[in-house]
Formats: structure tokens, sequence, C-alpha cells
């Protein structure tokens, strides 16, 4: 049976999140030590306090909650400590200019699966101002009917005016936000989507790089599972120092050990071994055939 509807997930199968987070992160890091001359270690310490409270690595201006920053900068507001530190967050900003690309293929597959009449959407466990930035700057934000992210958590902007541009851009139609609480691999999530988007999950696909989070979610929910294999992090430097400020706690750490156990047999529908523009083959095999 065709797929009417694909389910995306994002870090790591459409772009490496690792390869372009990382960098940014500590080039914003080793800039506020640069400015404020604080301890480095304990800025990170803290930065993983923010996170964990926040249950997201990505919190947006974490650097403003941290304690180093309102002990150096005690009695200034929001907005003056966030001019002060520009440079940092500039530093972050032209990192991810330079790191923050799409796999090969995405682009035209994308391109191909819309045309064909797939649904596509997006799912991620990122917050929403870091999944829609994302899409936007990687300009596929077109392709997706609709972006199943992670709720916004609290923190005001420093600038309201830079703020309010963002919230002009978020349809309501075009983004759902889910719950801290809506996490993968639980199948309902995806039943939900398939719900939202009146598709049956027989009807549906997903795609992500995580056989714990996403094939096991998708297996569990009757969805077509596909693997994208090739996105899969290998324990490196880089993912070292993320594990270094992660928002993950013990807790975390464990359910991912039990997540592990359970899925050293699962077996997904289909794999994509070294590319997203593998996936057209598998849901347009047809297409393939009046190419060739």
């Amino acid at each position: 049976m065709k797929k009417r509807l694909l389910v995306c997930d994002l870090d790591n199968t459409l772009y490496d999140w690792v390869a372009y987070f990382v960098p940014s992160f500590y080039a914003m890091v080793d800039e506020v030590v640069k400015i404020t001359g604080c301890d480095r270690e304990q800025l990170l310490d803290d930065f993983r306090t923010v996170h964990r409270t926040h249950h997201d690595s990505e919190h947006p201006f974490a650097l403003l909650e941290t304690q180093t920053i309102h002990k150096i900068f005690q009695g200034k507001s929001r907005n003056e400590m966030a001019n002060i530190l520009d440079p940092a967050f500039h530093a972050f900003n032209s990192t991810r200019k330079a790191t923050l690309h799409l796999y090969p293929g995405v682009l035209v597959s994308l391109d191909t699966l819309s045309e064909s009449g797939i649904t596509l959407v997006a799912h991620t466990e990122s917050n929403l101002f870091a999944a829609l930035d994302r899409l936007t700057r990687l300009e596929i934000e077109k392709y997706f009917k609709r972006i199943y992210c992670r709720e916004r958590s609290g923190g005001p902007h420093p600038n309201p005016d830079a703020a309010q541009v963002w919230f002009d851009r978020i349809s309501a139609n075009k983004v759902k936000e889910l719950s801290h609480h809506q996490r993968k691999p639980n199948p309902d999530v995806l039943l939900e989507i398939c719900a939202d988007e009146s598709t049956e999950p027989s009807e549906a696909a997903y795609v992500g790089d995580s056989m714990a989070r996403d094939i096991l979610m998708a297996r569990e929910a009757n969805v077509y599972a596909i693997w994208a294999k090739y996105g899969v992090s290998l324990v490196t430097d880089a993912y070292k120092k993320l594990v270094r400020v992660t928002h993950w706690t013990d807790d975390d750490v464990e359910r991912e050990k039990k997540l592990a156990a359970r899925v050293e047999r699962l077996r997904p529908d289909a794999v994509l071994e070294k590319s997203f523009g593998e996936i057209v083959e598998i849901l347009l095999p047809s297409r393939l055939k009046n190419w060739a």
C-alpha cells in the first residue's frame, strides 16, 4: 500500500545535530569566559543545572539563567546582561552558520516526496524555537504541512521586539506543541499525529535515526518504520562535550539503558544505509522504474 503520510524526525535524520550544536555551544562558552573571566567548569556546571531544570539542552538564553552570570552581573536586567554578552551569542550564531547543513540528498528527496502527493510532517523533541529556527535556516519549512515539537519553556526573550518576530511567524495551524511528558517512544504520540492528519497508521511511515526512540515508537504504533542508520551518533569527543552539559538526569540514563535492552532484537521495516535519498526508492519505487 502506498504511504500517504511521512512523519519525519529532524535531528540526526535531516542534519547532524551534534556536529552543529556542540561547536556552536562551546564557541559561546569560550567567548563568555573571555568577556567575564569566569571559571569555565563552573559555568558548564551551571548550564547543566539550567538545562535540567527545563528538561532541555537547547533552552533559549540559558546563559542568562546561570548562577555564574547572575553573580557577575548582579543588579543588571536580563536585557542589559544580553547586551554585554552579545559577542558570545554572536559566536554561537556564526559557528552555527558554518556547521548546520542538510545531509546529502535531503533537499531533493523532500521535493520529490512532496511532489508525489505524500504529506510530510515533522516530529521532534526539540523545543518550538529551536526546531522552527533550524527548519527556516535550512529552507525546508515549506515542505512540512505541520511541525510537532516540544512545548516552549518559560523564560522571556531579552529583546521583546525580536521575540514578537518569532511569534508572528508561528501559525497556529502549522505548529503543534507537545508536552514534556509526550515523549518518544510512546506510540500514543505517533497515533495522535496520524489521527490529526486523518491517516490510518497502516498508511503512514516514520523515519528517524534512533532505534530506541523512533523505530520502537513506530513499530508499536503499527506505522512503517524506516531507520536512518547513517544518522546514528558515535561516541566522539563532541558527544562527550554534549554529555557534560546535557539535561539528561540519572533517571534519563537509566531509561535509555532499559530502552536499549528492548530494541536488541527489534528490526525496522526499511533501512537508509548511507543517505536520506534512499527513502525515495522505498516510498516511491514506481517513480524510479519510470526514470529507468
